[in-house]
C-alpha cells in the first residue's frame, strides 16, 4: 500500500525543491523536439531530451522549501489528497479520498516539471514564458487522454471516472488499482525462481487479456503510444495486467510535423522519431520491445541506432533459445522490425503469431465406442417362420457390420449434437454480452457528450453579460453576447446553435438570426427550464430551421434566486448520430430511442421517429401539441418485446425478439444514457453468429458420414474375418455329411477362438476317418 510504485501511472516519488533529484529512470518517457532523418547518415538530427525531472537550464527557481505536490488534507471539489503515489515526466499522482463515497481513487495532476513550476497560491504557470505554448499543448493532451479513457470499458485499461481543471491545470480522477509495474513484478519473479523465467503458457495467459485491452483501444481509433513494462501494472488481486498512462495517446493520424515527440527510448519505433505513419505496429513495437525485455533481461536499443548499425541488434530468437519456444521468439523479432509495413499488422495477426506453439484445437473431440457380446446358450427353436426383413433372418456379416457401426456412430453423433447444441447457447450468450457492453460504450460516450455541453450551459447561465442582456438589453450588450456565442459555436463542431430567451420563450439573442424575435414558450425543455430545472430533451426538430438536434437548456438566475430566462444549447443530431453509428458492423445495427420508445437514430432514415410499440393516446397528444418531431402522429414498428425491455431501462441489458423490420428473430443489447432518459440498442440477427455454427455442423456432418464409410469398410472387414471360418466350418460340416474327409478338413489362419474351433473340428475329422479305417478293416477280415 505504501509501496509509490502501487499507483495507476509513473513510477517514482514525490520531491520537494529543496530535496535532491531522483536519479534518472532510463525507461522514463522524454520529450524530443521535433527532429529530421538525415538520411546519408541514417541517424535523428536535433535536441537530445531533458531529462526527467530536472528544470531546464535558466529556469526561474522555486522559493526554497516550496512543495511541487499538493500537500495532504488539500481539497480538490469533493476529493481529499492523503499523498503522493508517484511523480513522473508530466505529472504527480496522489491517492485521494472521494469523501462523499469514502472511497479510495487515484488522481493524476498535469504537471510537467520540466516546463511548470507550482507558486504558493498552488496554481501552475510555466517556468518561461516562452514555455507557455508547450504548456498548453500538453494540457490539452491531458485532457484528450482523459476523454478517451473515459470510453473504455476494459479489465485491462485503467479506468477514468472524471476530469476536471483547476488551478491553472488539469486532473483526471481514475480508479485506484494496486500493484506492482511489470518491470519490478518480473525481476522479483526471476529472483524467486533462480532465475528461470515464467512459463510460456503462463506469460500467455497473462498476455491474452491484455492484447483483447489493446485490440479495444485501437478499434476505438486510438493509439497508446508509450507500452513499456513501467506503464504496466500487475494487479495484486489476480495478478493481471492493466495498461496504464496514455499521456501520449493520439489517433493515428498522429502529431503535426512539427510537434515534440513524446517517447521512451528502446520501446519506440522508428516512426515515432521521425512523424512517419502510425498505426497498430506502432504499439505492437513497444509490446514486443516489452516482450523482449522480459525474455532477454534488456531492452532493445533505440530505433535510430538500431537503423545505423543494424549489427548492433540480437534477435530474441538468438537470446532466449532454449526458454522459450521458437514461434513465440519469432513473433516478438516479427514485431520489432523497424520498417512498420514488416511487422504484425494488427492485434489479432501478433496474437496468432505468439500463440502460435500454443494454439488450442477448435474441433470437436470425437469419442468412438465398440464392442461384442457372446451370446451363449443353446439355440431354441423357432415356432413360426419370421419375414425376410426380420433381423433374425439377416447374415451374420450384415448383423455385426450394422452393430459395429451403431457402436460407432450412435455415440459419435450424440455428441456431436451435444457439443453443437451447446457451443450455439454458448456463442449466443457471448453475443448477448459484447452486444451489451458495446451498447454500453456507446450509451458512455453519449453522456460523456451531453455532460459537456451541460456543464458549457451552466457556464454561460452563470456569466454576467448573459444577465446583462436580460436584465438591460442594449446593441452594445447583445452584439458582443453574439459574436461569444459564434465564436463559441464555431470552435465546437458538436455544438449547432445557442439561443437566450427570455422568461416569456422569446429568442433575445442567438447564433442563427432567424431565431431571434421567435418565441418558444411552447417547448417543454423552456417551460421545465423556467421552473428552475436543467434538462436535456430527445432529438427535436427545429421550429424555424428545421434542423435536428437536442435541447440543452439551463435556468438563467439573478442573485436573489429569480429565474430570468433560459440559455438553450443545440447539440447536432448528426454528432449524436455519428457517435451511436461508430459501433455499426456488417452484421450489427446500432440504433438511439428515446424516453417515450421513440427512434430517434437509426441508419434507415424510414425508421427514424417511429415508436417500438403503439403510444397511448396521452403520447401521441403530447408529441404532437410539443411538435418535437414536426409530426402529427407517431407510427409503431410493432415490436412490444424490444420496448418493454428498452424502455425505460435503468440498466444494460439484452432481449430476444422478432424484429418486423428484417422478419427475422434478432438479439439486441442496450444500455441507458445518463441524463435525458435515452437508450442505445445494437441489434444483430441469430442468423448471423450462427453462421460459423452452421458451417461447423456441416464440416461435422461431412466428418461424420466420412467416419462413416471407414466404419463401414472397416466393420465389413472385420466381419469378414469372423465369418469366413465360421463358412468353413459349414463346408466342412457339409463335406463331412458326403463322407469326404478330406474336403472336410478345415484350413486354420487364426489364433483366436475360431482357429481353436477349427483345429478341434480337424481333430475330430482325423479321429472320424481312422475309426473309418478300422471299421473297414474289420469287415474285410469278417470275409
Amino acid at each position: 500500500m505504501d509501496d509509490p510504485r502501487s499507483d495507476v501511472t509513473a513510477p517514482g516519488p514525490s520531491r520537494s525543491r529543496g530535496s535532491p533529484p531522483p536519479p534518472v529512470d532510463p525507461d522514463a518517457t522524454v520529450v524530443r523536439p521535433a527532429a529530421a532523418v538525415d538520411p546519408d547518415a541514417t541517424r535523428i538530427v536535433g535536441q537530445g531530451p531533458v531529462g526527467v525531472g530536472a528544470a531546464p537550464a535558466g529556469a526561474p527557481a522555486l522559493p526554497e522549501g516550496m512543495p511541487i505536490a499538493l500537500p495532504p488534507g488539500t481539497l480538490l471539489h469533493e476529493y481529499r489528497i492523503d499523498r503522493v503515489l508517484g511523480q513522473g515526466g508530466f505529472g504527480i499522482t496522489y491517492l485521494a479520498t472521494d469523501v462523499n463515497l469514502k472511497a479510495a481513487v487515484a488522481i493524476k495532476e498535469y504537471l510537467p516539471a520540466q516546463f511548470a513550476m507550482r507558486l504558493r497560491d498552488a496554481t501552475v504557470r510555466p517556468r518561461r514564458a516562452t514555455w507557455l505554448p508547450t504548456l498548453l499543448q500538453g494540457l490539452d493532451q491531458f485532457l484528450v487522454e482523459a476523454r478517451t479513457l473515459a470510453t473504455f470499458r476494459h479489465p485491462a485499461i485503467v479506468r477514468v471516472a472524471r476530469f476536471f481543471e483547476a488551478h491553472r491545470t488539469a486532473y483526471m480522477v481514475l480508479d485506484y488499482e494496486q500493484g506492482r509495474p511489470l518491470g519490478g513484478w518480473w525481476a522479483e519473479g526471476l529472483k524467486s525462481r533462480g532465475g528461470l523465467p515464467l512459463p510460456e503458457p503462463d506469460l500467455l495467459l497473462l498476455l491474452h487479456p491484455l492484447l483483447d485491452g489493446l485490440a479495444l483501444v485501437h478499434r476505438s481509433g486510438v493509439l497508446h503510444r508509450d507500452i513499456k513494462p513501467d506503464n504496466l501494472l500487475v494487479r495484486e488481486k489476480d495478478g493481471s495486467l492493466v495498461l496504464l498512462d496514455f499521456g501520449a495517446a493520439r489517433p493515428p493520424q498522429g502529431d503535426a510535423a512539427d510537434a515534440p515527440a513524446f517517447l521512451t527510448p528502446g520501446y519506440a519505433p522508428l516512426e515515432q522519431y521521425t512523424g512517419g505513419d502510425q498505426g497498430p505496429w506502432t504499439d505492437l513495437y513497444a509490446l514486443a520491445a516489452t516482450l523482449y525485455w522480459m525474455v532477454t533481461g534488456q531492452r532493445p536499443l533505440e530505433a535510430p541506432q538500431r537503423q545505423a548499425r543494424p549489427d548492433g541488434h540480437l534477435s530474441a530468437e538468438v537470446l532466449g533459445q532454449g526458454r522459450f519456444s521458437p514461434a513465440f521468439l519469432r513473433a516478438i523479432d516479427w514485431g520489432l522490425q523497424l520498417q512498420p509495413q514488416d511487422r504484425p499488422p494488427t492485434v489479432e495477426a501478433f496474437r496468432q503469431a505468439l500463440f502460435a506453439a500454443h494454439a488450442s484445437s477448435l474441433g470437436l473431440q470425437d469419442a468412438l465406442a465398440a464392442g461384442t457380446a457372446t451370446e451363449a446358450g443353446a439355440a431354441t427353436q423357432r415356432l413360426q417362420p419370421r419375414p425376410r426383413w426380420h433381423p433374425s433372418r439377416w447374415s451374420f456379416a450384415v448383423k455385426m457390420t450394422l452393430a459395429l457401426l451403431l457402436a460407432a456412430l450412435v455415440p459419435m453423433s450424440l455428441t456431436s449434437l451435444h457439443q453443437y447444441r451447446g457451443s450455439v447457447e454458448a456463442l449466443a450468450q457471448a453475443e448477448r454480452r459484447n452486444l451489451e457492453q458495446l451498447a454500453q460504450a456507446t450509451a458512455g460516450r453519449l453522456s460523456q457528450l451531453l455532460e459537456d455541453h451541460r456543464r458549457l450551459a451552466a457556464y454561460l447561465a452563470q456569466d454576467d453579460d448573459v444577465e446583462a442582456v436580460l436584465l438591460a438589453p442594449t446593441e452594445d450588450n447583445l452584439l458582443a453576447l453574439r459574436r461569444r456565442l459564434a465564436a463559441m459555436v464555431a470552435t465546437n463542431p458538436d455544438l449547432h446553435l445557442v439561443t437566450l430567451m427570455d422568461a416569456k420563450g422569446t429568442a433575445v439573442a442567438s447564433t442563427a438570426s432567424e431565431v431571434v424575435g421567435g418565441n418558444f414558450a411552447f417547448r417543454d425543455y423552456f417551460r421545465t427550464a423556467q421552473a428552475g430545472t436543467p434538462n436535456v430533451t430527445s432529438i427535436l426538430i427545429g421550429a424555424v430551421a428545421g434542423r435536428a438536434g437536442s435541447y440543452l437548456a439551463h435556468p438563467v438566475r439573478v442573485r436573489d434566486g429569480r429565474v430570468l430566462g433560459v440559455i438553450s444549447l443545440r447539440v447536432r443530431a448528426e454528432s449524436i448520430g455519428a457517435l451511436v453509428d461508430a459501433a455499426r458492423t456488417p452484421t450489427r445495427e446500432p440504433f438511439l430511442i428515446d424516453a417515450d420508445g421513440v427512434v430517434i437514430h437509426h441508419r434507415d432514415a424510414g425508421l427514424r421517429f417511429r415508436s417500438l410499440a403503439p403510444l397511448s393516446a396521452a403520447q401521441q397528444e403530447a408529441l404532437r401539441a410539443d411538435q418535437r418531431f414536426r409530426r402529427d402522429r407517431i407510427d409503431s414498428l410493432e415490436m412490444p418485446v424490444l420496448a418493454r425491455a428498452m424502455v425505460g431501462a435503468r440498466q444494460p441489458g439484452h432481449v430476444d425478439y422478432r424484429s418486423t423490420v428484417s422478419n427475422a428473430v434478432e438479439v439486441a443489447g442496450f444500455a441507458p444514457v445518463d441524463g435525458p432518459g435515452w437508450v442505445v440498442g445494437v441489434s444483430e440477427s441469430h442468423a448471423s453468429f450462427d453462421a460459423p455454427l452452421r458451417r461447423l455442423l456441416l464440416q461435422v456432418m461431412a466428418g461424420w458420414v466420412a467416419v462413416g464409410l471407414v466404419a463401414t469398410l472397416l466393420a465389413l472387414a472385420f466381419a469378414r474375418s469372423i465369418v469366413l471360418p465360421v463358412r468353413r466350418l459349414i463346408v466342412a460340416a457339409e463335406a463331412l455329411k458326403r463322407g469326404d474327409y478330406d474336403a472336410a478338413q478345415v484350413r486354420v489362419t487364426q489364433g483366436d477362438e475360431i482357429g481353436v474351433l477349427g483345429r478341434t473340428f480337424n481333430v475330430m475329422i482325423d479321429v472320424l476317418r481312422q475309426r473309418e479305417r478300422e471299421r473297414v478293416l474289420r469287415d474285410a477280415g469278417r470275409r
